[in-house]
């Protein structure tokens, strides 16, 4: 299942035009339209047997290891004994692998497309984070991180936008589907709707979201004979 508008919601007409175009082209309209929405998506884990210490020689390890660089260098430093130090941002397919912080490993992806985000979470390399072999894993719970709200797929998908859309009525009948999972956060100027635990299979969900507060705006923009050019 996926969340879609309901018939309460506004636009309805216009939603149902665009839902039955595939994905992949749908994503490209709302890509054209250069809307002022910034996507972000992270995927958060720790090493097998890492739950809550500090970062340590081990991360080092294992960060060397999943992204392929320095492995011979960890080996020589770890055969003189020396305490290796990993630097916390590593560019790492398009988007940042990070370390140090409440999480050992987080890797993130920003972009201003959903064409482009789209492609990113269908890329192969994004498996590797759900190997269950590499990172701590408890049965009945899912990945373990050291931030209890990240436990289970360990993901997050989040859409940031002005909030003068909203202050400007072009969000005018949106409701947020809470019941789905999507949590609201007010920052300076910028309103951001997120979900958690996506997992690798359920992406869609988001999308529709997006696409649908995309609709939104454009519809604003263009009044009510608003085609979205379908």
């Amino acid at each position: 299942m996926q969340w879609e508008p309901t018939d309460l919601f506004p636009q309805k007409d216009l939603w149902k035009r665009f839902s039955s175009l595939p994905l992949e082209i749908g994503l490209q309209k709302i890509d054209s339209y250069h809307l002022p929405f910034t996507y972000r998506y992270r995927v958060a884990r720790n090493p097998k047997n890492s739950i809550y210490p500090r970062k340590s020689g081990k991360t080092d390890r294992f960060l060397s290891t999943i992204t392929g660089e320095g492995e011979q260098e960890n080996r020589d430093e770890e055969k003189k004994g020396e305490k290796l130090d990993f630097r916390e941002r590593i560019p790492w397919n398009s988007g940042t692998l990070l370390a140090g912080d409440e999480d050992h490993i987080r890797w993130e992806y920003v972009t201003d497309s959903l064409s482009e985000l789209n492609t990113v979470l269908e890329s192969d390399f994004l498996e590797k984070f759900w190997e269950k072999e590499r990172f701590d894993f408890l049965e009945g719970i899912g990945f373990v991180t050291s931030c209890p709200t990240n436990s289970d797929q360990g993901d997050k998908l989040s859409v940031s936008l002005p909030a003068s859309l909203a202050e400007n009525g072009d969000l005018v009948g949106f409701r947020l589907p809470t019941d789905w999972g999507f949590y609201r956060e007010e920052r300076k100027g910028r309103l951001v709707f997120f979900r958690k635990n996506f997992g690798r299979n359920r992406k869609n969900s988001f999308f529709n979201l997006v696409s649908y507060l995309a609709l939104l705006v454009i519809a604003g923009k263009e009044g009510p004979k608003a085609t979205f050019a379908l």
